[in-house]
């Protein structure tokens, strides 16, 4: 009798524990957290903002990335809504093709608004972040390969 107290403690307080701890979020959602509720109106704040502190934009400067940031998020929220979850192969394409063209005139417009140092170090900073990313990811990927070993 003992051991079966024991034993269903030890079942109840492993199943309690296991509801407390939050599960993480579908793939490539974990790290987004409280970024995910923000307005358009809130991201073009937060990018306007990270700008300024690591570019030294004018109050000029970061009121025009602040409306290019905005424009830019509303438009990202209208064809999220849009495209949906299901997205078909030819589908993934094009949005694919969409998104690198916005990306592109995204670009062409802040290069307008920032100094051409401004613009440098802004794609400086990109490419480190990219670099980032793509270092990150390939570290997940070797635990991973080494876990298979």
């Amino acid at each position: 009798m003992k051991k079966f107290l024991v034993i269903l403690a030890a079942f109840s307080f492993s199943a309690a524990s296991a509801q407390s701890v939050p599960a993480k979020a579908a793939h490539g959602q974990h790290h987004r957290g409280e970024h995910a509720n923000l307005t358009p109106e809130q991201r073009a704040d937060r990018s306007a903002q990270r700008l300024t502190q690591k570019l030294n934009l004018s109050a000029t400067q970061t009121q025009q990335v602040r409306q290019l940031h905005l424009s830019r998020a509303q438009a990202m929220q209208t064809h999220k809504a849009q495209a949906g979850t299901a997205v078909a192969k030819a589908d993934k394409k094009q949005h694919h093709a969409a998104m690198k063209a916005g990306k592109a005139q995204y670009d062409a417009q802040l290069k307008q608004i920032l100094s051409a140092d401004q613009y440098a170090k802004y794609t400086q900073l990109q490419a480190d972040k990219m670099a980032k990313r793509k270092n990150h990811q390939g570290q997940g990927r070797q635990e991973v390969k080494q876990g298979k070993s």
